[in-house]
């Protein structure tokens, strides 16, 4: 990903799927969405890697409107659904606004080495960047996840869609990479929801 140097503070919510070998070669898609620090009402659709195929008229940089108004405001809901296509082999992205998700795009099998095959290994959380000298952007809506639901930015309804197409809920929690706790933080996973975020504000 490439970032304009213009923009000094970055923050992103999104998913990552990769495969790891032993090689310790690494493939991987992330999706997610960036808030852009100069305009802070509008959240950007990103992609790591170009889609193949774009559907519905949304695109990577696209912004998507409304966001959510916390802690008094109205609550939005975004769905990101990713998956291999068991015939072409391709990795196909699924998202909904507040709405059932629709395909919007496809990662060709073709562009990936390990990752034709399958994944290995998922991530998803939040991360902020910024400029050595500059104070990190808020994470999520800003709110720590002890603010609880309606204040902090929250993971959903997290599921596993296994080779065969089912989908299973997450029950368990798994390993947490925080890297300063006095600026944001995540819960563990309960019943496949989870809170994230904090305030920022940590200079390197």
């Amino acid at each position: 990903m490439v970032l304009d140097q213009a923009l000094t503070r970055f923050k992103l919510a999104g998913i990552f799927i990769q495969s790891t070998m032993v090689t310790h070669v690494l493939t991987s898609i992330s999706d997610g969405r960036e808030m852009d620090m100069k305009k802070p009402d509008a959240s950007t659709w990103i992609a790591l890697v170009s889609y193949g195929q774009m559907e519905l008229g949304l695109a990577p940089g696209d912004a998507i409107q409304p966001v959510s108004n916390v802690p008094h405001g109205h609550m939005q809901n975004i769905t990101i659904r990713v998956l291999k296509e068991r015939t072409s082999g391709d990795w196909w992205v699924y998202y909904g606004s507040n709405s059932v998700p629709t395909g919007v795009g496809r990662f060709p099998r073709s562009s990936f080495t390990y990752l034709a095959d399958k994944a290995n290994h998922f991530a998803f959380g939040g991360a902020v960047i910024s400029h050595r000298a500059d104070p990190t952007p808020p994470m999520g809506s800003g709110s720590f996840p002890n603010g609880g639901q309606g204040h902090a930015a929250s993971f959903t309804n997290l599921r596993i869609i296994d080779e065969n197409g089912n989908s299973k809920p997450i029950t368990v929690d798994l390993p947490v990479l925080v890297t300063n706790n006095k600026c944001h933080s995540i819960t563990p996973i309960n019943h496949g929801e989870c809170l994230y975020g904090g305030p920022g504000g940590c200079v390197r």
